[in-house]
């Protein structure tokens, strides 16, 4: 081992799990390893690894990529698609899936002989490369274990926001799911992989030693931890996970991100309501059935209402996740959105305007999707002075009329009407450059 070899993980806004993970596998394998946020401190590497989580991060920090002389090498969500990160970054070396047993490989090679470009790792499985102008995707590389050392905890993780919690904690990958518009069961497959309760808890332990107090679980659907098929959860598996996560960290410590209608059931609400801060986050996404197919969301609008029900039965906070503007979305079909939005009084709502994610299916179709077809860039006529397309328009709507149908109402002031448009525009932009670049289309200012 070349104890010599300086190694860099950077994580560009926040640290995401990942890149505490290859820090700590890394830290763990006798590396010098620096783990870094942001690009306001030079980095001084031999090798940088990127975890990078969304498309715009391709455009995003071109710059100051360029300014890193080291061998770089990106990883996270974004690998879904590696011709668009090498044709966006100046980098070496894309990792494609999973990255544990891929990082093992690459710094083996390295050991017997540093590389002079991505070409030299052809033979690694699971790594994409520039050849000239063509990208080269080698074999695919095998799911890792889930058995891993501890990650890298930062002596400031106690600072980080991450929608409420300071770390999301991983306690199973890969979902069943068919959702066109999410890139977890194209990232880590269909099948459901588990960690052992005992190293979770273990890390648990590491990160609360570390500073860390607000921990969500995370790992696509949080009730899918224990099962092996779809619908099918292990409720004994998941309940336990919370009872002896929430004796470390306190039940209003523990957070639950994510959970699907159709996969809950009287013990789970149970549990969420006294294991953890006993709020339920559901992605409803929409209130036609229609466009619930077009999306491959596998419910029904009777489902969310009687997941909504129950929860409420088990005194659990509801909010609900919310996406306009998918291909195929009909003025109708957003009414029924709206109404059922009303109807359900939920406790929190969010609104999202339907971002493309390279390599899922909403990415291929709206890759597909003439400009002129695309909801994002058409304009609004009701907002035509404030510059708005019809999915911002739909999205405004929903947020602005969200705050009178929770279940306690807010009143929409003149500030609060401002920061909604600021945040309608600010995501419209943002996917409108994620459209273009998938369609090869976008043009630097």
């Amino acid at each position: 081992m070349n104890k010599n070899l300086k190694i860099t993980v950077l994580t560009p806004e926040f640290y995401s799990y990942g890149a505490l993970l290859i820090a700590g596998i890394l830290r763990d394998q006798g590396y010098p390893v620096k783990l870094q946020k942001g690009f306001k401190e030079a980095i001084n590497a031999d090798i940088v690894f990127i975890s990078l989580q969304s498309t715009i991060h391709l455009i995003k920090y071109q710059k100051e990529l360029s300014s890193v002389d080291a061998f770089k090498v990106v990883g996270g969500p974004v690998t879904l698609s590696p011709a668009l990160i090498l044709d966006c970054l100046p980098v070496d070396l894309v990792v494609v899936g999973e990255g544990e047993s891929t990082i093992y490989n690459i710094l083996q090679l390295w050991e017997d002989h540093p590389p002079i470009s991505g070409s030299d790792f052809k033979d690694i499985p699971g790594v994409a490369f520039k050849e000239g102008d063509q990208t080269i995707i080698t074999s695919k590389g095998t799911a890792n274990s889930l058995q891993r050392p501890l990650p890298f905890i930062p002596t400031d993780i106690a600072s980080e926001n991450i929608r409420g919690a300071n770390v999301y904690l991983e306690t199973h990958r890969g979902c069943p799911g068919n959702c066109g518009f999410c890139g977890v069961p194209c990232l880590f497959g269909r099948e459901v992989r588990s960690r052992p309760l005992e190293d979770i808890l273990n890390e648990v332990k590491y990160l609360l030693s570390k500073g860390a107090r607000k921990i969500a679980i995370s790992g696509g659907t949080g009730s899918l931890y224990g099962s092996n098929k779809f619908k099918n959860v292990d409720e004994e598996a998941f309940v336990e996970l919370l009872r002896e996560i929430s004796k470390l960290t306190g039940p209003k410590n523990l957070t639950i991100p994510d959970v699907r209608v159709d996969l809950i059931s009287d013990p789970i609400l149970e549990a969420i309501k006294n294991y953890s801060n006993g709020w339920v986050f559901f992605g409803i996404e929409s209130g036609s059935d229609r466009v619930l197919r077009q999306m491959k969301k596998g419910i029904t609008v009777d489902q969310i209402r009687e997941a909504v029900e129950m929860a409420r039965k088990h005194g659990v906070k509801t909010a609900g996740s919310f996406i306009v503007a998918y291909p195929g979305e009909e003025e109708e079909d957003f009414q029924d959105t709206m109404d059922l939005a009303d109807e359900l009084m939920l406790d929190d709502y969010f609104v999202s305007i339907a971002e493309p994610i390279p390599g899922t299916d909403l990415g291929d179709k709206v890759s597909q999707l003439p400009l002129e077809d695309n909801l994002l860039f058409q304009d609004s006529l009701k907002y035509k002075r404030q510059g708005l397309s019809v999915a911002e328009e739909r999205a405004l709507d929903l947020m602005v009329e969200s705050y009178v149908f929770r279940s306690f109402p807010i009143a929409l002031s003149q500030n609060l009407l401002k920061d909604l448009q600021n945040e309608v525009k600010s995501q419209g932009d943002h996917i409108k450059t994620v459209t273009l670049l998938i369609k090869n289309q976008y043009q630097p200012r």
